[in-house]
């Protein structure tokens, strides 16, 4: 895999349009500059370790709010799931709710 200048600089601007370049650390914000000088003087970046490491905080500039809560709701309900059956003996139809993409959605939302 590799990352050129255009990639790092059109995330780069989206994770400032959505906020999420205030979210990271000194050292990721660092890196990711550094990151974005070097391949627009030297061209693409081709190092493995550090295209991984970009990955992350392009996972992590792109994030929305939307996709923020559905991970969050998707945790809850997998550790409701994993509960075990006692809890669907009182309420079978609630496995389904927890399918439900809209109802995962919901669990994200609530605190």
């Amino acid at each position: 895999m590799q990352l050129t200048y255009t990639d790092l600089l059109s995330n780069f601007r989206k994770g400032l349009r959505n906020g999420n370049w205030r979210k990271l650390r000194r050292l990721e914000k660092a890196l990711f500059q550094a990151s974005l000088w070097y391949s627009r003087r030297q061209g693409t970046i081709l190092n493995e370790l550090v295209v991984s490491k970009l990955s992350v905080l392009v996972a992590k500039l792109k994030a929305t709010k939307g996709a923020r809560i559905f991970k969050r709701g998707y945790e809850k309900a997998a550790a409701l799931l994993s509960k075990g059956e006692s809890v669907f003996v009182w309420a079978p139809s609630f496995k389904a709710w927890l399918k439900d993409p809209d109802y995962v959605f919901w669990l994200g939302m609530t605190r």
